[in-house]
């Protein structure tokens, strides 16, 4: 696709720097080129410029490249300028290729040269997305995922589903055509075996998909447990800051807290709750409800324990937490016996039954590095398991697609009808479509591209 506009950014972060970078790309790039060097650069090669001003004087010197279409980031002409990374200089050079006479050519949108790579067919909208991800990331796990996302991983489990999807679409279209031919094949065979392998199909990127929105995501880990077990003293720690007020005072912590913290690289979400109990302060009931809902919603349960009451005690408050939880969607829960100050039986990390504890104390810091460490380990091992990073925008419309195949399914068992069924492939193959971009509206790709830093 052909812009008629050449667009123009600055790359590299505003301010003062050692280098800045300004990117031109467009079918008047080679102007340009011409314009500010005096000639248009060797293709992808490093080469030693003066930038002029329009009466051929030098504005500044440094490195220019010139990649000419199609072989380029966004399938365009691209000029790309190294100076000195003054904001002085930037904004003179900037404004002196802004002027330029009898050419068309503006600053780019924000995302715009990601924009122009995809409308070009250099990238697709995962990859493009990926990009805005990498730029983004906080932590090694994201870096890794939104590599793997900008290599097309993500993008070739889309592809594989699809292909399978317009195979058996082909094989329905084709019993169609020749319905009234002597051929002879079992129809329900057929479709019931493409159900199966499909459905499986679907199965396994949907949990792919889930962990990779997950890397993406901070992860959310709720501190619970009864009043004055210690769930403040271990934010604090955690944290590294006094971020909770800790008191001898039962029911001190009435409201959420959140703190984000990184754990060994992986990103956390860590928030304080009321304790459980059973109160009539109607304040304090607000505040139980409300760790209810985030327990509810987290990944990773803490739920403190004070290892100073007995193992009687402790294996109650252990069974009954896990029975009241047990229909909820929680992924881990560890238990965490807190006070080693006050009983000489430290044993770091074990499980009982199917149940995990950790012994700690969080007012002398034992145990807190073995508790970090199992945190991490959990989520580094599921960053393994995800090959690639993933939006709620992806997730939706996967399970959007699947919602329509399960309907197919239905329909097919239903009423036996091969168009109704072609048709209902059609509109699962355009679901999975704009998760890619094959199927995009142009408010979606506007929605997502304004989101990305200018120069990208």
């Amino acid at each position: 696709m052909i812009q008629n506009e050449t667009i123009i950014a600055q790359v590299t972060c505003p301010g003062k720097s050692s280098v800045g970078i300004l990117r031109v790309s467009g079918i008047y790039a080679n102007q340009v080129a011409m314009k500010v060097l005096g000639k248009v650069p060797k293709p992808r090669f490093a080469t030693y410029s003066k930038f002029f001003d329009k009466n051929k004087k030098v504005l500044d010197e440094g490195i220019s490249l010139w990649f000419p279409a199609p072989f380029s980031f966004t399938g365009e002409d691209v000029l790309e300028l190294q100076c000195h990374g003054s904001p002085f200089i930037m904004d003179l050079l900037m404004k002196r290729i802004l002027c330029i006479k009898n050419i068309k050519i503006r600053i780019a949108q924000p995302g715009e040269f990601c924009q122009r790579a995809f409308l070009n067919g250099k990238i697709d909208l995962i990859q493009a997305e990926a990009i805005d991800d990498l730029i983004n990331s906080e932590t090694e796990s994201v870096v890794r995922a939104s590599l793997n996302s900008l290599h097309g991983s993500f993008s070739l489990y889309i592809q594989e589903l699809t292909k399978k999807l317009i195979e058996f679409r082909t094989n329905i279209e084709t019993s169609i055509d020749f319905s009234e031919e002597n051929i002879d094949f079992d129809f329900n065979i057929l479709v019931t075996s493409n159900f199966k392998q499909l459905n499986s199909e679907f199965l396994k990127i949907k949990s792919i998909v889930s962990e990779g929105s997950l890397i993406r995501e901070a992860k959310k880990i709720a501190i619970v447990g009864p009043p004055n077990a210690g769930k403040s003293s271990l934010l604090n720690i955690l944290s590294c800051r006094d971020r909770a007020i800790v008191t001898n005072f039962p029911g001190t912590t009435r409201d959420l807290l959140y703190e984000h913290i990184n754990i060994h690289g992986i990103s956390c979400e860590i928030i304080d709750t009321a304790g459980l109990r059973n109160t009539q302060d109607e304040i304090e009931k607000i505040g139980i409800q409300r760790s209810w809902q985030v327990i509810k919603n987290s990944d990773h349960i803490l739920y403190v324990m004070d290892k100073t009451i007995s193992l009687e005690d402790q294996k109650k408050l252990s069974m009954q937490f896990m029975k009241k939880i047990s229909s909820y969607k929680i992924k881990e829960v560890t238990f965490i016996l807190n006070k080693n100050d006050l009983v000489e039986d430290f044993f770091g990390i074990k499980k009982i039954g199917n149940l995990l504890f950790i012994s700690i104390s969080a007012l002398t810091g034992q145990g807190i590095d073995i508790l970090k460490q199992h945190l991490s380990n959990r989520e580094i091992n599921k960053s393994k398991e995800s090959l690639f990073i993933a939006r709620r925008r992806h997730i939706h419309q996967i399970d959007l697609s699947y919602c329509e195949f399960l309907k197919a399914q239905k329909d097919w068992l239903r009423y036996k009808n091969i168009e109704l069924l072609a048709e209902s492939l059609n509109i699962i193959n355009k679901l999975l479509g704009e998760i890619t971009g094959e199927f995009t509206s142009s408010d979606l790709l506007k929605r997502i591209f304004s989101t990305f830093c200018i120069g990208k």
